[in-house]
């Protein structure tokens, strides 16, 4: 059978040539958040446990799966590497919608990049004129948005086109207020509640799943984490503190993702970027230390936390104080 003998011989020299493909070509097959994750997991070795592949289930508009990636990393290597580089971001604000303010500080990692490019830049601030062209923020929130809530999206710049993929961000975003221009939402619970959060990450999911992207990435924002509280009257001492609102972010960010899923058409990755200095930070000691062990511990029960809430998260569940051993009352039970 000498065509069989043929057809193997040529599928051989395609698994051959496969190999030998250049590393950003076999990336840019692989989808640039999967691509990010696997790059991560290998260079952050002593994070294993952050990283947590999930699969979102077709839809009757999506007859494939997506796949959500939890990951500890660095949002602007995936803005700044091509191969990592997702269709779109989800992005922090504050509730002023200013662009160029301080706070929320994860809004800089963007705006710094676009700002290298005037016209572009120019185009965000038309479209951020636009939006706050509706008014303020309902209830009587202070601002033009209500945190959590309120979401604005872009496009960088308006008709975007192939071409403009080498620029160093995504070709669109969308904006979830989490501060105000000034800081200081951090002192206000509610502001943060679960079912806040969850509904401004939903309504950026199908924004941008509207707009026909086929990936995104956003960091674990929302928790403030660099902060310190000022008027927490369950103060637990920072690091637990700080845990339990990156705890508190998850949750809310995984929950928005669980209530856009039904509805999903073109998106078919989505990556959630916890900042992997952040985690280090929060752990690392030396490992001659006496405290090397209890360092591990804590971090092992960390990221098992985590890793829970994220899947309770996707499958529709909020996560409260109960889930966490009593502890994080105070930020988990916010309503």
């Amino acid at each position: 059978m000498p065509h069989v003998t043929g057809r193997i011989r040529l599928l051989a020299l395609f698994a051959g040539a496969v190999l030998f493909l250049p590393r950003g070509l076999l990336l840019a097959q692989q989808g640039p958040v999967a691509a990010m994750f696997e790059f991560d997991q290998k260079r952050n070795a002593d994070l294993a446990m952050s990283f947590v592949p999930a699969d979102l289930p077709a839809t009757g508009s999506a007859q494939s799966p997506a796949r959500v990636y939890l990951s500890a990393g660095d949002l602007e290597r995936a803005f700044d590497t091509r191969e990592f580089r997702p269709d779109a971001t989800i992005v922090p604000t504050n509730a002023e919608l200013r662009p160029n303010a301080s706070s929320p500080a994860t809004q800089r990692v963007l705006i710094s990049r676009v700002q290298k490019q005037p016209d572009v830049m120019r185009d965000l601030e038309e479209q951020v004129a636009e939006r706050r062209k509706r008014g303020p923020a309902a209830g009587g929130e202070k601002g033009f948005m209500r945190i959590g809530i309120d979401t604005f999206f872009a496009q960088l710049p308006r008709g975007a086109r192939d071409d403009q993929k080498d620029m160093p961000f995504p070709k669109s975003a969308c904006f979830v207020a989490t501060d105000f221009a000034d800081g200081g939402a951090l002192n206000n619970r509610t502001l943060f509640a679960q079912d806040r959060v969850r509904k401004g990450i939903a309504d950026c999911l199908a924004a941008i799943d509207n707009a026909g992207a086929h990936s995104v990435a956003l960091p674990l924002m929302g928790a403030a984490s660099s902060t310190t509280q000022t008027n927490d009257a369950q103060y637990e001492g920072q690091r637990v503190l700080k845990e339990c609102r990156l705890i508190n972010a998850t949750a809310g960010i995984s929950l928005g993702i669980h209530d856009f899923a039904a509805s999903r058409r073109n998106l078919r990755e989505i990556g959630l970027v916890q900042w992997d200095r952040e985690i280090t930070g929060m752990f690392k000691v030396d490992s001659k230390s006496r405290a090397a062990q209890s360092a591990l511990a804590a971090y092992r029960a960390f990221a098992e936390q985590i890793e829970q809430t994220f899947r309770r998260g996707l499958a529709g569940n909020k996560t409260g104080a109960s889930d966490v051993n009593g502890t994080c009352a105070a930020i988990l039970n916010a309503q």
